[in-house]
Order: structure tokens, then C-alpha cells, then sequence
């Protein structure tokens, strides 16, 4: 073995000696006081995701001023924005893996992501009762707070019909999916290149596959483009007349209060609840921290904070606005699908299902 590999290897497990060390301080059972005790010897946390999500690093600043101020802390703060959620994910994992601290102390991140990084043994138990204020009531039998600990739901985003209010008015807001079928729109629709939406409402229990891949080839052959979730600019100014579906209509929230033309309807058919999630990386250089922040989160003023920078909170609290829509929904007999890890785990064929409506947008039908 050569000097300069004998030196890579033993400088890896000196990282990851060191990321033991500091996971070491942190107990998946530890009480409120000693994680208060153990985010005091951490000092900074390191947090990533993306600058258009949770408000990004203004966002973070009010988060991390707020959680300092409920916990007496003086802890520091450090935002890089980040790529998307499953790209993060996959980045930790892979850190992990190498025995390397992890980009971000703190994950904020969709289930689809969480399912990975479940798979992938990167995520720490906390023992979250012990540091929540409030626990969040279930949800039929949905809970917040996942059994094993890795992770909590922090917030909800309701996928929906995004659509430009300067086009779309009146009795052409759509109600029911197939009203966006209408000949009229005809090339004014677009769509996202990873079925949003449309992947969770094939599923088994819910509107079912052949329903949906019937839609979906109906649909493609309206649509104009395919776009990202997040591209509102791509609405408001006039591009697009509507998006079906979104990956939540928080955006449309955000928006709407400097004027711009959009708005988000919730379809009687049913809809998809994207659950945000906080969850701890294994290799997280300020464990303690990042879990207060995560119990934080989920505070009143926390909350508030949410839907001020992103247009979310979480549905199963009594105040929160997120609740009003899955309420619509549910008056009007519609079938809500909470998309958890654990759903996703449940399912089968909802991998092929996606490429196959990926294939047809992309297709136009055929």
C-alpha cells in the first residue's frame, strides 16, 4: 500500500472518529435540559436547503433567532443554500457512508427524500416527546412523529391546480379534474416532467391507476410544456394559463401577497398532502441543536414564521390555515392521501407508475 492511500484512509477515519465524537454527546433519549446543555458546547448549526424553500437564509435567521430566544441559547448560525430535497438527501447518505460530518446538522426535506434516506440508514432516532411542547393530534392514523424517531412532519403542502388569475376567472376555475380537458385550454396547460401529483392519485385506494394513465393521456395532449415545480414565474406571466398538478400550492400563497396573479385550486376528486419533514442526518455535527430547531418548529411562533416564508403549516393543528383546504376537500367527499415514508414503503409499482406517466407527458399521449 502506498504512503499517500495509507495516509487518505487513516484521514478518513479520523473524520469519522470525529463525527462519532460528536454524535456521542447526543442520546436519542436525552432530556429537554441536557440537549439545551449539549447545543451550548456545539455552538453553530449548519443548515442547507434551498434558498426558494422555508424562506431560505432569512428564513433560517428567524428560525434559528427564535430558537435561541425559547431555550436561552446563543447558538450560531451558518445557511448555504442547497439543491433540491432528494439530491440533499443523497449527498448525506453518501457522506454518511464515507464516515464525513454531513452538509447540513439539520434535514428539512419531502418523504420521497426521507424514504431514501431511510433505506440508507442516514437518519438519527430522537426521542422527540421529550422535547416538543406540543404534540400534534393524529390524523385518522397518520402522527406527526414517525415510531422510530428519525423523523416529525413540521408541515403540510396541498397539491392542487395552480393556475393565472388574469386567465383563468369565474366558472373556468377548474373544480374537478376534467376540467382542465376543456378544448379551450388546449395549449395553454403545462405540466411537471415528474408526474406531481398524478403519481400519488394512481395509486391503489385512491383514483387507481387506469383512471389516471386514461387522464394523463388526455392531458398530455392539452399541455404545452413541462416545467418544475417552483417555476410560478412560468404562470404569472402568462406562459402557462395553469399547472396540473402542483407539488403543492405554497408558492401561490407566497406570491399572491405582492400581487402576482396566482392562485391554487384544490380539486373535488381529492388531493395529495405533501408532509414536510425534519429529520436528523447520523453524521450531523450539532445534533442537539438541530433537534431543538426541529421541536421549534413546531412551536406557535414557529408556525407563524412557516407560512410568513413558504405559505405552510401543518393541517393537524387547530390554527393552522393548510387545515382549511384539506377541510374543503374532505366537505366535498373528496379522497386525501397524507404521502408519508411510510406510505411510500407500503406501495408497490408506484416507481413504475411514475416513469410511465413521465413517459406520456413527455410523449404527448402516445
Amino acid at each position: 500500500m502506498s504512503a499517500r492511500l495509507k495516509h487518505a484512509r487513516l484521514l478518513s477515519f479520523g473524520i469519522f472518529l470525529l463525527g462519532c465524537s460528536s454524535s456521542a454527546a447526543f442520546g436519542a433519549s436525552a432530556t429537554l435540559a441536557q440537549m439545551i446543555e449539549g447545543a451550548k458546547k456545539e455552538g453553530i448549526l449548519r443548515a442547507q436547503w434551498s434558498q426558494n424553500t422555508f424562506g431560505g437564509g432569512e428564513g433560517f435567521n428567524d428560525f434559528l433567532a427564535g430558537m435561541n430566544k425559547k431555550y436561552g441559547l446563543s447558538v450560531k448560525g451558518q445557511f448555504t443554500p442547497g439543491p433540491d430535497m432528494q439530491a440533499l438527501m443523497v449527498r448525506i447518505a453518501q457522506e454518511n457512508a464515507a464516515g464525513q460530518p454531513a452538509s447540513t446538522d439539520l434535514y428539512m426535506g419531502n418523504a420521497q427524500a426521507l424514504f431514501d434516506g431511510l433505506k440508507q440508514q442516514a437518519l438519527k432516532s430522537v426521542e422527540w416527546g421529550a422535547i416538543v411542547d406540543r404534540r400534534p393530534p393524529k390524523d385518522g392514523n397518520f402522527d406527526a412523529i414517525a415510531a422510530d424517531g428519525t423523523h416529525m412532519a413540521i408541515a403540510t403542502a396541498v397539491v392542487g391546480i395552480e393556475y393565472n388569475t388574469n386567465l383563468v376567472k369565474g366558472a373556468d376555475i377548474p373544480k374537478r379534474l376534467t376540467d382542465v380537458l376543456n378544448p379551450k385550454w388546449k395549449g395553454k396547460i403545462a405540466s411537471t416532467p415528474y408526474a406531481a401529483g398524478l403519481r400519488e392519485l394512481a395509486m391503489p385506494g385512491f383514483l387507481g391507476r387506469e383512471y389516471v394513465v386514461d387522464f394523463t393521456k388526455k392531458l398530455s395532449g392539452q399541455i404545452a410544456g413541462l416545467i418544475r415545480c417552483g417555476e410560478a414565474e412560468r404562470l404569472t406571466s402568462g406562459e402557462f394559463a395553469m399547472l396540473v398538478l402542483t407539488c403543492g400550492g405554497n408558492d401561490a400563497t407566497v406570491l399572491q401577497r405582492s400581487g402576482a396573479p396566482l392562485a391554487q385550486a384544490i380539486v373535488q376528486e381529492g388531493t395529495v398532502l405533501h408532509m414536510r419533514y425534519a429529520a436528523i442526518p447520523k453524521n450531523s455535527r450539532a445534533p442537539n441543536a438541530a433537534a431543538l430547531m426541529a421541536a421549534y418548529w413546531l412551536t406557535p411562533e414557529a408556525q407563524a414564521l412557516l407560512w410568513k416564508h413558504d405559505g405552510l403549516d401543518l393541517h393537524l393543528f387547530p390554527e393552522s390555515r393548510m387545515k382549511k383546504d384539506v377541510d374543503q376537500v374532505r366537505a366535498a367527499g373528496g379522497k386525501i392521501v397524507i404521502n408519508t415514508p411510510e406510505w411510500l414503503a407500503s406501495l408497490k409499482g408506484y416507481a413504475e407508475t411514475q416513469k410511465e406517466l413521465e413517459k406520456i407527458l413527455r410523449e404527448g399521449g402516445k
